[in-house]
Order: structure tokens, then C-alpha cells, then sequence
């Protein structure tokens, strides 16, 4: 059930935003981000339904008052004005995170994975019930490449004690023409600030329209091991997630976000070289949301899975 409320951007209105709320909150983080979405929306009637939306849900406020989430979310958008993050997202182009692939079965998409090794894809364990087939393609309306999975390996403690949501799709036979993903290490998520997330979900906040087009889009990474806290309160506690095994990120910047249908999907950090190494799986939206997109998701730490994933037979990683 986890979750890219992604639309195309206005850079042109995305850029003025950013330049009014660096105007306007030189040193504060989280009136900078309310002068950035104010700005970008349109004027003070969206600071109002803003503020409104926040006293209907309060528990969705979380992350607007994690320190971490708001440093990170401001570097984010000096990252974007650069040119060099997606704060509002875009579809991706042809040719882009070929190893992002639709995951489903006859008759339906429903789910996200990467491509891992030549024959093997890993998704989110949650995903189980349909999951027979998975797409390389950008559209699943439109060309692309149809792989039968030969076998589904789900993590053997999958929601037990820990979510594990993984699960590894063997395919019926190698692929060659795109590019297996490498992991990232432990050190280069410890570090991550921001992430980028792709996958072929939901458009809408209740995750339920727009499945089928590759997106993507940047957010903030607010916890990348589930050990930090927030207002005196523990991650595990505040977001649901399981300490030391899960990456939180987002509340996304302008309502991006992942949503149903990325379930399973990559979530990306880069290194120094700017090379993207995929950090976590999408497994669901944290518990300090109130709506099914839109307000930051729980991602599975892919190398505290490498072991597991190596033992797979088939498996032979990037």
C-alpha cells in the first residue's frame, strides 16, 4: 500500500518562489519553506489553506518540525534552483533509471522494483500477490520490454518483528540491455540529505489515479537509519519505522511524494561522482501521516539487506 505524487514543475514560477523566500527567510528554515510554497501556489490564500490543512491533521506536522527535515529541505531547494534536484518532478525520459520497472501480473501493473542483477529485480514484499511479470519501459501504455518472473523469494521474516518488506523476483531469463543497479553503502546513506525517488505510481493524494508513467522526483531525507528524534520523541515512534533497518524521507516538498503503485521502487542516493546507487526500497507512508501520499514514506535500508540478497541463488549483484 505505500506509495510519486509527481506533475510537471513550472520552473520559471519555481525559481521565483525560491527567490521570494530567500528573500523573505534568510535564516529561518521553516518560515522559508512556508514563503516557498505561498509563493509557488499563489499568494497568502495558500499560506491560509495551509495552516488549515495543518490544524485538520496536526499529526501530519511531524516532519515540519524536524529540524532535520527542514535544513535538508531547504538545501534540496538550493539544489533545484541550481539545476541539479527535481523539486517539483517530472516524468522521466527515455533512457533514464532504465533499471526502474513496473512490477505486475496478467491483466494488471501494480507495483514498483529495481533491477538488481541480470536476472533478478527486488520490490517490496507486499507486493506478492501480483507479481508474475515486470516492465522495462517508461510507459506501460507504450513500448517496452515484458519479462515473466520465474520465481518470487520473499524475505523469510517479512512483517515479522521487523516490516523486512522485501522480496526478490527471479526473471524467467537475464537481461542484457539495461544496466543492474549497484547498492549503496552504509556510509554514503548515513550521509545522504536528500534522495530521489522513481516509479510508476498514483498521481493524486489518495493514490488513485495516474498509474503506468515513470516519475520522479527529489525529497528531503529526514532519517536515514530510523535513530534520530524529533521534539523529544524517538523516529521509530514519531514515523512508524523500524530503527536502524528504514530510511524516512520526505514530507515532500509542493505534495510530492511516492504513492500506491511505487511500492517496491527505488529510492536513490548519489555519490560524489554523481552516480545514483539505490539506498531503499518504498514499502509504505509514515505513521505521522494522515493522507495516503503527500506526507513522506518509510523506505527498507538495502544494505542492511545485502547478505540476504547475495544468499538468494540467482542473485549475483552490480
Amino acid at each position: 500500500m505505500a506509495r510519486t505524487v509527481i506533475l510537471e514543475q513550472d520552473e520559471a514560477k519555481l525559481r521565483a518562489a525560491i527567490a521570494r523566500a530567500e528573500k523573505a527567510a534568510p535564516r529561518d528554515a521553516a518560515r522559508f519553506l512556508e514563503e516557498l510554497i505561498e509563493g509557488y501556489r499563489g499568494g497568502p490564500a495558500a499560506r491560509g489553506r495551509a495552516r488549515a490543512a495543518a490544524r485538520a491533521r496536526p499529526l501530519a506536522s511531524a516532519m515540519g518540525t524536524d529540524r532535520r527535515y527542514l535544513g535538508h529541505a531547504r538545501a534540496l531547494v538550493r539544489g533545484a534552483k541550481a539545476g541539479m534536484r527535481i523539486v517539483g518532478g517530472r516524468p522521466v525520459k527515455s533512457g533514464e533509471f532504465a533499471d526502474c520497472v513496473a512490477v505486475g501480473c496478467i491483466g494488471d501493473w501494480v507495483c514498483t522494483g529495481t533491477l538488481i542483477a541480470p536476472q533478478a529485480v527486488v520490490t517490496a514484499g507486499h507486493c506478492a500477490q501480483c507479481a508474475t511479470r515486470v516492465f522495462f519501459g517508461t510507459d506501460v501504455d507504450g513500448a517496452g520490454d515484458v519479462v515473466a518472473v520465474k520465481k518470487a523469494v520473499r524475505h523469510p521474516r517479512y512483517h515479522q518483528g521487523r516490516h523486512n518488506d522485501l522480496m526478490v523476483l527471479l526473471l524467467a531469463r537475464p537481461v542484457t540491455k539495461v544496466k543492474a543497479r549497484k547498492l549503496a553503502s552504509a556510509a554514503l546513506i548515513a550521509k545522504a540529505t536528500d534522495a530521489r525517488l522513481v516509479g510508476f505510481g498514483n498521481t493524486n493524494l489518495a493514490g488513485t489515479q495516474g498509474y503506468g508513467k515513470k516519475r520522479q522526483v527529489d525529497v528531503p531525507v529526514v532519517s536515514p537509519a530510523c535513530q534520530g528524534e524529533t521534539d523529544g520523541e524517538d523516529d521509530d515512534a514519531t514515523y512508524g519505522c523500524d530503527r536502524g533497518w528504514e530510511i524516512v524521507a520526505g514530507r515532500p516538498l509542493l505534495e510530492r511524494d511516492s504513492c500506491t503503485g511505487d511500492s517496491g521502487g527505488p529510492l536513490y542516493v548519489a555519490t560524489a561522482a554523481g552516480e545514483w546507487r539505490l539506498a531503499g526500497v518504498t514499502s509504505r507512508a509514515t505513521d505521522s501521516g494522515q493522507h495516503e501520499c503527500g506526507d513522506g514514506g518509510v523506505y527498507a535500508r538495502i544494505d542492511r539487506y545485502r547478505e540476504w540478497l547475495a544468499g538468494v541463488p540467482g542473485v549475483a549483484l552490480a
